[in-house]
């Protein structure tokens, strides 16, 4: 099953909000000349909500009345404060960054209180979460697993395609809960023992294991779902085993390319100079429409075994479905999505703003790096291909899938 949706815990997994708690939960402990608490004291007390933080902070049998106020006075503290020492942790952007371009929905699940929850996440992932829930009235906390549940349902997706990610115990146990994948974060507020035994099923020693994680996930249920619709499909873990491999397969035959950075950086024209007879015309070649094989990338892939294709002159749409023996589609692993909607986004959304903008077109998406509804002479989005299986036409139809970043 492909991955469709992430959630993320907040403090101690996207944001490093230690010092601006402390300093919150010190201004209330010092009105009332309570012992000040240290950021390790602290960290060792969140993660149930601001009030257990609080009953937690104040000294053992503080009256409730001076426990409200007290939490009174950390809300004010904190709302004023908020983000004077808080800061997303190193790798945590390019988590975010990668994670949107490979079309998996992302939300924030936090004990935090929600207009708290809200500031943060407005302040720091602007545009990037497709819904953030904090603590509310009526819903229990984590780790019940109501607001978790809630979410999947807005989302709509289901638990096994759904993963998890937080940094404490209650993270993991609400992750399992909800059925969903649970993702111990090491570089929060607990350790990897306390997170194996609250149920994490994988660990993530850096933010950037997250992008590895999720990738392989998604592998695995892309390389089983071409299988399914008739494609065979290949893993390389690096761009130079690609090259040698395609090589390999065009020895002594025909070969036309269609345009793609992802085979300029491959170096496979130059590569199949030496016994293979290819025509590219990027490289001032005749355009050919039938041969041995062709080569191709794509503007994205989904998990779900599907390839997807937007052209402006066509001819590079039209000769992966036609005209040839047979096709290699080689893509690296940014392209790879969830399902065919996203892998449809992806294309609208990233590749063809990027393709535009590199070759100078005149287009709203140029501008802004957005798709639009434009009807510029110039747009590059003319036809779109969805292949779903291998054309009939074609003896053989190959996805090679490679383990680094590749095009656009």
């Amino acid at each position: 099953m492909s991955i469709k949706a992430v959630i993320f815990d907040l403090d101690g997994t996207l944001l490093d909000t230690l010092g601006d708690l402390a300093n919150a939960v010190n201004a209330a402990m010092r009105h009332y000349n309570f012992p000040l608490l240290s950021e390790d004291e602290v960290c060792a007390r969140v993660g149930n909500g601001v009030r257990r933080l609080i009953e937690r902070s104040a000294p053992a049998g503080t009256e409730e009345a001076v426990i409200d106020d007290c939490l009174k006075r950390f809300q004010e503290h904190y709302e004023e404060h908020l983000v004077e020492r808080t800061h997303p942790y190193q790798g945590i952007p390019a988590v975010i960054d990668a994670f949107h371009s490979r079309g998996v929905r992302m939300t924030v699940l936090s004990n935090k209180y929600q207009a708290a929850a809200d500031r943060l996440v407005s302040h720091y992932f602007p545009s990037q979460m497709a819904l953030t829930r904090g603590e509310l009235p009526g819903v229990p906390r984590k780790p019940d697993p109501t607001s978790t549940h809630q979410i999947l349902s807005a989302l709509g997706v289901k638990p096994d395609e759904v993963l998890y990610i937080g940094d404490s115990d209650v993270d993991m146990q609400t992750a399992t809960a909800a059925g969903v994948t649970a993702i111990g974060a090491l570089w929060g507020f607990r350790d990897r023992e306390s997170l194996l035994s609250a149920g994490a099923e994988h660990i993530a020693e850096h933010p950037e294991d997250l992008i590895q994680l999720l990738d392989r996930l998604q592998l695995d249920a892309a390389l089983h779902a071409f299988e399914k619709n008739g494609f065979t499909s290949i893993f390389c873990a690096t761009p130079a085993q690609a090259a040698d491999y395609i090589a390999s397969q065009c020895h002594g035959k025909t070969v036309g390319m269609g345009g793609s950075v992802t085979l300029d950086t491959l170096g496979v024209y130059e590569l199949l100079q030496k016994d293979a007879d290819v025509h590219w015309h990027w490289k001032g070649d005749d355009m050919i429409t039938s041969g041995d094989v062709f080569l191709t990338s794509a503007n994205a892939v989904s998990a779900a075994g599907e390839i997807i294709n937007i052209d402006g002159a066509c001819n590079r749409i039209a000769a992966s479905v036609y005209g040839f023996d047979t096709c290699y589609v080689v893509c690296g692993i940014n392209k790879l999505t969830p399902d065919l909607d996203s892998a449809m986004r992806r294309a609208r959304e990233i590749a063809a703003p990027l393709n535009a903008k590199r070759l100078n077109k005149r287009t709203p998406c140029v501008v802004d790096g957005q798709c639009h509804d434009c009807h510029s002479p110039e747009r590059i989005c003319r036809a779109m291909t969805v292949a779903m299986a291998p054309p009939g036409r074609m003896s053989h139809y190959e996805i090679i899938l490679v383990g680094e970043n590749l095009g656009y």
